[in-house]
């Protein structure tokens, strides 16, 4: 039976980040299988659209700044679903974690509340407790000192929930061992992948010369935010070796970031005699982002701490071959030596031995690409994932 769900989520469209993508291309599969459809949102402006008969998005107008953000939306939308309540005979109500406070929902709106859970307020500060201040970001400084403030509104949420969708056995894990919840209360569904989207190039050549890069140069690719987490001074610490043996590797990192962090990355690849070689996009546009993916020879990832992310799915969609970190959910869909490989995080030395190998062994790397392209047709296609979160809404309504 489709049911009405309501989605409540920082972002949604224009796509630009993993929660985001994560309510689009959900929410599409929903339609798809006659649900309606309700997104409550935030924007540079405020605006309701009716899209068609089965999806309506509020964008509500709130200021960039990621956590105040979450507060200002969670207000906002609180004031917005009080205003439909009797008129929009929600089933699900669906927030996303953690970057939805507990008090976003009124009480009693909608017949049953599930959150999906795409990291924990006490995992960020626990990962990153160990970097230098001075490479932590405002937003990242205010998410270690006022962690117990943010989990406060993080655990209310998951009291009230029905039913927890975690986004990787790793996010289980945190749940049941940070927080204490019920693993009855708790399904893991994967992120998934558009994989019509995200597919390997043609030609490799023409979409470098598309993008304005150099054909004949050796693109070692990362997407991401530019935060602390994302273990970038590992990446770059690991190039001076890569461009030794090939002067024409150039490591595109494309992501936004907050303040001057491009400019502490820079000046650390300056330091190791790399800054030519390393090419910062800023925001990649997600109509152009599958491009960049079939762009690249490898794609490299240095995260530090991870629950499911979105662009180690898309990469393997593309077919490329990847190295990144034992970290966090990433396992769970990595195998490493078979669909892509994995390395120690802060550990360089690895890093470019791993990218190396790819790098000389171009028909073990292209072979890694088939395996990484199979895996994400075979298990992470949208299409399949939709119908475990349709058991979710069935189980939170019975």
């Amino acid at each position: 039976m489709a049911h009405k769900v309501c989605f409540i989520s920082p972002e949604y469209w224009p796509l630009s980040g993993g929660t985001g993508a994560y309510v689009y291309y959900l929410s599409n599969e929903l339609l798809k299988n006659g649900y309606q459809i309700y997104v409550v949102t935030g924007s540079n402006q405020a605006k309701d659209f009716h899209v068609n008969p089965q999806l309506d998005v509020s964008f509500l107008k709130i200021p960039k700044m990621p956590i105040i953000k979450s507060f200002m939306l969670a207000a906002a939308s609180n004031h917005k679903l009080n205003s439909i309540r009797n008129t929009a005979n929600v089933d699900i109500i669906h927030p996303q974690l953690p970057l939805t406070p507990n008090f976003v929902v009124p009480p009693n709106f909608g017949k049953a509340l599930v959150c999906t859970v795409h990291s924990t307020w006490k995992g960020e500060a626990e990962a990153i407790r160990g970097e230098p201040y001075s490479r932590l970001n405002a937003n990242e400084k205010f998410l270690v000192s006022f962690n117990w403030f943010l989990r406060f509104f993080e655990e209310g949420m998951l009291k009230r929930a029905r039913k927890i969708i975690a986004v990787s056995h790793f996010t289980k894990w945190e749940l049941t061992n940070y927080y204490k919840i019920p693993e009855s209360k708790i399904r893991v569904i994967h992120n998934g992948v558009d994989v019509n989207k995200f597919k390997p190039a043609a030609d490799k050549r023409k979409v470098k010369e598309e993008l304005g890069f150099n054909p004949d140069d050796l693109a070692i690719v990362s997407v991401g935010r530019l935060y602390a987490r994302k273990g970038l001074f590992t990446l770059i610490e690991s190039m001076p070796a890569v461009v030794k043996r090939f002067p024409n590797a150039k490591f595109i990192i494309s992501g936004k970031g907050q303040s001057d962090e491009m400019h502490k990355l820079l000046a650390h690849a300056d330091k190791l005699g790399v800054k030519g070689n390393i090419i910062f996009t800023g925001y990649y546009p997600d109509k152009k982002l599958p491009k960049l993916y079939q762009a690249a020879d490898v794609f490299a990832f240095s995260t530090f701490y991870e629950h499911h992310p979105f662009a180690v799915l898309e990469a393997l969609a593309t077919g490329l071959p990847i190295v990144t970190t034992t970290v966090g959910g990433i396992p769970e869909t990595i195998e490493s030596g078979k669909n892509g490989l994995l390395v120690e995080p802060f550990n360089p030395r690895q890093f470019n031995e791993k990218i190396l190998y790819l790098l000389e062994h171009p028909a073990e790397a292209a072979e890694m690409g088939v395996k990484a392209r199979k895996t994400i047709v075979e298990n992470y296609d949208w299409r399949i994932l939709v119908k475990e979160a349709m058991k979710v809404y069935d189980e939170a309504l019975s």
